[in-house]
């Protein structure tokens, strides 16, 4: 069988990247809308800054989705990572995005459980800084590696 035809073939099932681009996209997403109002459209009322009515409900679908989330990262690590792991392909940079799903899941707990004041913006602050920063390492992955991937795949007898 040809390499480039082996390639496509070993590739995650369309219906099963679509569900994972899904879920993690709106997640995003909800996440960024969440933040977007959090910061740029808070009004000031007679007592204080006033949240934007939409943000309890972007936050609530954030959370149902976040848990999603979770399901789909338990099972892209017991499918995925473990079906390539042993071929060292892509190993720094999906070991990367696992400690920092990781990290996003911990501080989005922390969010939810924590009462003090000062761990909840810590918590709050290392969410934001790794969700938004965690775009990068999802590009890095799956679109460079990918076309390095195909280039290599091509390439082979």
């Amino acid at each position: 069988m040809p390499a480039k035809a082996s390639a496509l073939r070993d590739r995650m099932p369309a219906r099963k990247r679509l569900a994972i681009y899904s879920i993690f996209g709106a997640l995003w997403l909800s996440g960024i809308a969440w933040l977007v109002l959090d910061r740029f459209f808070e009004s000031r009322g007679p007592f204080g800054t006033t949240p934007h009515p939409w943000q309890p409900a972007i936050l609530l679908i954030h959370g149902v989705i976040a848990i999603l989330s979770l399901y789909l990262l338990g099972w892209v690590t017991a499918r995925h990572v473990l079906r390539w792991w042993p071929g060292r392909l892509r190993r720094v940079s999906g070991a990367t995005l696992a400690v920092l799903f990781a990290l996003l899941a911990v501080s989005g707990f922390a969010l939810f459980f924590t009462s003090d004041d000062r761990w909840q913006h810590l918590a709050a602050i290392a969410h934001d800084a790794l969700g938004i920063g965690i775009t990068g390492f999802v590009i890095q992955h799956w679109f460079f590696a990918r076309r390095r991937d195909m280039r290599s795949a091509a390439s082979r007898p």
